[in-house]
Formats: C-alpha cells, sequence, structure tokens
C-alpha cells in the first residue's frame, strides 16, 4: 500500500468573501410521474433573494441569507443543520414564502442567517419540503464558514493618580481543524493519540476487492458503534494492481484495472451499504482513488500519450458512479478525489503535467463534496501541503487525507510537525480551504517528545 466553476462574491458582515459554487445534492419526490421539479438550497447576500447561487460548496462569511429554491408548490420547509443524530435533530420548521432557514419579516423578506453564530469549519444543511400535493422533497448542501475572531472589549485601567488611555487588545483566532487517525478504524480507536487526545476522525484503507469480507464485519459493530461515540469515519480507496492495457470508451487505455473494471461499482456500493449512517449523523468521508496520478502507465500528465488519456478520461466516469452510489446509499458519505501531494510541484501546460493537470479535473472537482489529497514526500510536506490547500482550496474545503513521510522517516516527520502545527501555518491553510488532517498512522509518532508535542497540537487545534 502507498500509501464550468462557478465564483460569485457574497458581502457578508461588510466584507466581500469570494464563494465557490458546486452542484447541490437533492433527492426529491417528484409532484408526478415525469416530473422534472428540482429543489435546492441556495443563498444570497440580499434579503429579497437576488443574486441566489446554490448553497452546496460555499464559503460564509458574517450574514448571509439561506432558503430553499424554488418556492412554489411548497407548503412547509423544515431545516436540520448538523444534528448529530436524527433523535437530537433541533431544526426549525418554516411555513411562509420566502422560506428561509432564519426566517423572514412580516413584509415577506428573509431573515439573515449570522454565521458568526456557527463554528468555523464544514456545516451541512438539509431541508425537507412539504408539498401542496401531499409528496415531500429533500435538498441538501455542504458549505463551510470562516469568521475572523472578534477583539476583546475595550478595557480602562485606573490608578490613583491616573487614569490609563483605554487598550484594544486583539487575540487571534485558534484555527480549528478535524484531526484523523488510520491505518484501519479499528486500530486507530484503540492508538494512543485517539485516547489521550481529542482526535474525531478514524481512517480506514480498502485496498481491493481483497478486503471486502473483513470490512463486511464492521456493518453490524464497529461503524454504527463510531458513529454512536460520535466519531467521523473516513475510507480511502486505493488500488495498487499492476497495470496493463484495458478498453474503454474512449480507446485502448493502460493503467491499473480495478478502478475500470465492471465490478468496481458494485464494490463500492457494498462499501456504501458498510458505511452507512444517518445523514444528521457524523460524516463518513470517502477520499477515492489517492494518488490517482499513478494509476496510468504514464503518470501525471493528462496528454503524456493516448493511453494514458483514455486511461484518465475512463477513470473520471468511474469516479462519478461512485460518487453517486455513495451519495444514493450512504446519507451521510462526502465524497472527494484524491490526489498525490507532489502535483502542484511543478508545470508542464504542453503535456497537461503538474499543476496544468488539475484543470482537467475540474469538472469532477465541481462535483464533489470535498478537496482532499495525501502528503508521503520523503524531502519534506511543508511547502506541499500549503500549494495543495492553495490550490484545492479554491474549489471546496480540503482535506490532508493521509500523512507520513513514505519512508517512514522520523527526522521528517518531526521537521514537518513541528512546522505544520504551529498557529500560523494552521491559520493560513485552514483560510485556504483545510479543514482536516488525518495521520497515516501513529507510527512516525515515536519518539516521546514528537508525541507530545502532536498530542498537544491535537488538544489546542481540534474541534470539538
Amino acid at each position: 500500500m502507498r500509501s464550468s466553476r462557478r465564483v460569485a462574491t457574497l458581502i457578508a458582515g461588510g466584507v466581500a468573501v469570494l464563494v465557490v459554487s458546486v452542484s447541490a445534492c437533492q433527492q426529491q419526490q417528484p409532484d408526478e410521474p415525469g416530473s422534472a421539479r428540482t429543489y435546492q438550497l441556495a443563498v444570497s447576500s440580499s434579503p429579497d433573494r437576488s443574486r441566489r447561487v446554490p448553497l452546496t460548496g460555499h464559503l460564509l462569511a458574517g450574514r448571509v441569507y439561506v432558503f430553499a429554491n424554488p418556492d412554489t408548490d411548497v407548503e412547509r420547509v423544515r431545516f436540520v443543520l448538523d444534528a448529530p443524530s436524527p433523535s437530537q435533530a433541533s431544526g426549525r420548521s418554516e411555513g411562509v414564502v420566502p422560506f428561509a432557514l432564519a426566517g423572514s419579516t412580516p413584509q415577506g423578506r428573509a431573515r439573515p442567517l449570522d454565521t458568526t453564530l456557527l463554528d468555523n469549519g464544514l456545516h451541512t444543511l438539509t431541508a425537507v419540503l412539504d408539498l401542496l400535493d401531499g409528496g415531500t422533497a429533500t435538498a441538501r448542501a455542504s458549505f463551510s464558514v470562516f469568521n475572523r475572531a472578534k477583539p476583546p472589549p475595550t478595557t480602562t485601567r485606573a490608578t490613583t493618580t491616573t487614569t490609563a488611555p483605554s487598550t484594544t487588545r486583539r487575540e487571534p483566532a485558534v484555527p480549528r481543524l478535524l484531526f484523523g487517525m488510520g491505518p484501519e478504524a479499528d486500530v486507530a480507536r484503540r492508538s494512543p493519540l485517539v485516547r489521550q487526545a481529542p482526535v474525531r476522525m478514524l481512517t480506514s484503507w480498502y485496498n481491493g476487492p481483497q478486503d471486502l469480507a473483513w470490512i463486511a464485519g464492521w456493518k453490524e459493530t464497529l461503524v454504527p458503534r463510531a458513529y454512536a461515540a460520535g466519531y467521523a469515519l473516513h475510507l480511502i480507496v486505493y488500488t495498487g494492481d499492476p497495470e496493463g492495457p484495458i478498453a474503454t470508451p474512449y480507446g485502448e487505455a493502460c493503467g491499473r484495472p480495478y478502478p475500470l473494471s465492471s465490478r468496481f461499482l458494485d464494490d463500492m456500493r457494498q462499501l456504501a451499504r458498510i458505511f452507512t449512517g444517518a445523514a444528521s449523523g457524523p460524516h463518513l468521508y470517502v477520499s477515492l482513488f489517492t494518488e490517482f496520478q499513478t494509476y496510468p502507465c504514464s503518470d501525471n500528465a493528462w496528454r503524456a500519450d493516448p493511453a494514458a488519456n483514455a486511461y484518465y478520461r475512463a477513470l473520471k466516469d468511474r469516479y462519478r458512479g461512485a460518487l453517486a452510489a455513495f451519495h444514493q446509499l450512504a446519507p451521510n458519505a462526502r465524497v472527494s478525489l484524491s490526489w498525490g501531494g507532489w502535483q502542484a510541484r511543478w508545470d508542464d501546460a504542453a503535456t497537461g503535467a503538474g499543476r496544468s493537470l488539475f484543470r482537467h479535473f475540474q469538472d469532477v472537482l465541481r462535483m464533489s463534496d470535498f478537496q482532499s489529497f495525501q502528503a508521503m514526500a520523503t524531502d519534506s510536506n511543508v511547502d506541499d501541503v500549503r500549494a495543495m490547500v492553495r490550490t484545492l482550496g479554491a474549489i471546496g474545503p480540503v482535506m490532508l487525507a493521509h500523512y507520513k513521510p513514505d519512508n517512514g522517516s522520523r527526522t521528517v516527520s518531526e521537521a514537518d510537525l513541528r512546522a505544520v502545527l504551529t498557529d500560523r501555518y494552521l491559520t493560513d491553510v485552514v483560510e485556504d480551504g483545510l479543514f482536516a488532517i488525518s495521520f497515516m498512522d501513529g507510527a512516525n509518532l515515536g519518539s516521546r517528545s514528537l508525541y507530545e508535542f502532536v498530542r498537544g497540537a491535537v488538544r489546542r487545534y481540534a474541534r470539538t
């Protein structure tokens, strides 16, 4: 195991916030057979809902207006935001147009949602629409919030003879992240870091069909118990099978055959059924095809040769199919395409290599619920992490899906982690879109001093 973007600017709280729209995920029960009506969650900077855009994939700040769209043929909308479980869902119900999350004024204008009341990071909003004909429709959107910390109130100090001038001291916001641990959920949950620090995501690797039998045993045991304990689960899908010629709709390809095989999507459906959880419960994060740039016979370039190009095109089709399977069968699933973290180190526009490869995957990246990549370089990962987050964060929230130097070097781990797990570095990358980091395992935290440093950092920066 080796281990058309739509951009809008919302004016929120007096700050222009650049937001990136991707396609929303909705499930609905149509008005009648053949009906094409689709409902979604939308956001606007204006109470009259003008210039609205889909909510999914947006980075929000300050006050914004969130509502169900369209509002025709709708009797009532029930909203649930980040509920830990269905029984604990504390949503609100809105029975008048404009069916806004924060309610509406007597004049029929949406009230603003104050995002400063939400934690910075990734959120999920679900809306159940009761339709006038008695049917229902469901719309779901994942979005991110980032608000800078406000300074504390001005304080005045006095002495018996003089009064000091008022001073304002701004305390910097502590960046918050979701931390994860691998390599498998059962082992991760017993690891010292998970037991001694708020690591709230358990990462597991799926390396091919041979893993299905033992993973299936988790369906009634580990998976529901982990969700009940409040853990998110994270599934990394990887293949390392030998490369060879493959027939595809795009011509003969060359690469690793399993992702393009006839059984692959059925296997993904089985995984989705194993890891499924409640829509309002802890998330299942899926990092598909990790290090996928290496799956063709010619790596890292869109136009390296016709066989590599055909492979990448067919792989994107498989990604679309797998994303749909997880969305259909695991309502808590959030799906991403997982990059090798070296891709931003260079550029070759002529062959579509290096940084130029990203634009050839924009279509599937825009469909994704989040973005992910690995960091496993054997020299240093500090600059790679920053570059990948900046690149992928322009599209959506970003997860560092698995971190560990590929040669197991504790020297590199020490240098990486002491540079990355700091206020300054994390503030920068969280602002660029990073919301989660998962350690591939605890082996590279072997020295006592490094382990204690990482444990302290997780306690300081973890989302709770």
